[in-house]
């Protein structure tokens, strides 16, 4: 089973979310569980420091160490006295211990309760407040004793060996260690008060943690349809291109970079149907260019045949003219195939480009002065020009380019062909007057088989491809061509070419 796109972004931000909560969540937890161990710890220290003052103020106010006595100072009545300082108990039946000796003066051997006040049992016999129910703070009672100097247990029960080792503070009194204050750390198991806010913690870090994967749930699935909705529309498209509809367009208004595969299946379907187009139009103006001397040829040949047109010597030259004309069509289209196919080939060779540009120049010179029009060469007098170029493709291309100029330039008129150079480039413009090319046939000028008819007129015939074969020549030289409007009012080609191409020297 195939698993679609929005469901594989849906598990992978949901799992995403799911591991980090969890994992989240887990660390959390542990820390809380550190954290709290930590301070109860800390505050069973507290508890055995408030312990040891207590303690001493029942020395102060018995009078000495011989308070320490279970039957005139309880430990219940200690313990009860801290956990009262910490907001544990109500106020004692009579009031807070009061400072100074009693009012029957001090007795280290008095009689059983005896002891000082606030500290003893209660005179009715009844247990304090609060003891008929033991709550947990009372296991502080259980790990809590009062040992002699010698370790021996004045107040308390023995203390068991914990995981934890103990905790003694000395009592003193008037400066001398009278008694040693024991505690017996928490353990491992917190104590149920403990274990309820623990748990609550829990359980409010685990209902954080399901709202926050609903939500991602929610977020996930909202995502996926976001994310995948256009995709599907863009597979949708280029399935449908595939299959040759190349009017196919995108509703491309997000912003993203998904909106921006949009854009560029919407431009690379322009792309396509412009060149199914051209390639459309490539075929129909190559049979439209071969049928016109072929059927010259079928019709003389004919009128040979059937006698019409005897079989003389100017007859043959027709012929002859008419298969040169179509060799140099085929020749041409030739050439466009092989420089769409690769780089044109070149053969390179050491060669003067002021030189190429003055011999085009004589070459034209004579059909120039025919058509009315006036050839010129700008060039600065006596310089050279060296460069790594195929001499006879660079010829090729200046005579395309002067036999374009000549052809579609009316008389009387002018052509100036213009060459400056400098230490790495080389650049050539081709200049001539009236009529000019209207703005937006300009950048169709190197189609193939394209002419700019209503501007510049067809009288002189020619088959479309020579500023074509132009633009490949520069091409396979590295370089750039560009046409536009001359201010002599004609049309002005710029060639900007390396003096020494890079394939040159491979």
């Amino acid at each position: 089973m195939r698993l679609r796109l929005v469901h594989s972004l849906s598990l992978v931000l949901l799992s995403a979310v799911v591991v980090s909560v969890v994992a989240m969540g887990g660390f959390t937890a542990w820390n809380l569980r550190q954290g709290f161990a930590a301070y109860v710890q800390s505050r069973d220290v507290q508890r055995l420091e408030t312990f040891v003052r207590v303690v001493n103020e029942a020395l102060d106010a018995g009078g000495g160490p011989g308070v320490l006595d279970e039957a005139r100072l309880p430990m219940r009545s200690l313990v009860d006295e801290v956990l009262r300082r910490e907001g544990l108990r109500g106020p004692p039946r009579d009031g807070p211990p009061r400072d100074g000796p009693p009012r029957d003066g001090p007795s280290r051997d008095g009689p059983p309760g005896s002891g000082p006040p606030g500290f003893g049992p209660p005179r009715d016999g009844r247990p304090p407040p609060g003891m008929g129910r033991r709550p947990p703070e009372d296991a502080f009672a259980a790990r809590v004793v009062l040992l002699d100097p010698a370790g021996r247990p004045l107040l308390g029960r023995p203390l068991r060996e914990g995981p934890l080792p103990f905790v003694d503070r000395p009592v003193r009194w008037r400066g001398e260690v009278v008694a040693i204050a024991r505690l017996r750390p928490v353990g491992g198991s917190p104590e149920a008060n403990d274990l309820d806010f623990l748990r609550s913690q829990y359980l409010g870090i685990a209902g954080v943690a399901a709202l926050l994967v609903l939500v991602a749930i929610g977020a996930a699935a909202w995502l996926a349809r976001r994310w995948a909705s256009p995709l599907a529309e863009v597979q949708a498209a280029t399935a449908r291109i595939a299959r040759g509809e190349l009017s196919v367009r995108l509703s491309t208004a997000r912003d993203d970079e998904i909106g921006d595969v949009m854009r560029n299946v919407d431009a690379m379907a322009e792309s396509l149907q412009r060149m199914e187009g051209a390639r459309r139009r490539w075929i129909a103006d190559i049979s439209h260019e071969l049928r016109t001397p072929l059927s010259v040829l079928r019709g003389e040949v004919e009128a040979m045949l059937d006698g019409v047109r005897p079989l003389t010597a100017a007859a043959v030259g027709s012929l002859r003219e008419e298969v040169l004309r179509l060799g140099a069509l085929v020749d041409d289209l030739h050439l466009l195939a092989m420089s769409d196919l690769n780089t044109l080939p070149c053969r390179w060779a050491e060669a003067d480009a002021i030189v190429l540009v003055r011999e085009a120049q004589r070459r034209f010179e004579t059909r120039a002065r025919a058509a009315g029009l006036v050839l010129s060469v700008d060039a600065p007098d006596g310089a050279v020009a060296p460069v790594l170029w195929d001499p006879a493709r660079i010829a090729q291309l200046l005579s395309n380019l002067l036999e374009n100029a000549v052809r579609y330039t009316d008389a009387p008129g002018r052509i100036e062909l213009a060459v400056r150079a400098d230490a790495d480039r080389v650049r050539i413009r081709v200049d001539d007057t009236a009529p000019g090319v209207d703005a937006a046939d300009l950048p169709r000028l190197f189609e193939p088989l394209w002419r700019a008819d209503a501007s510049r007129g067809r009288h002189a015939g020619g088959s479309g491809l020579g500023l074509a074969i132009c633009e490949a020549i520069v091409r396979a030289h590295e370089g750039s061509i560009r046409a536009e409007r001359s201010p002599k009012g004609g049309l002005r080609i710029d060639i900007d070419l390396p003096r020494r191409p890079g394939r040159a020297g491979a």
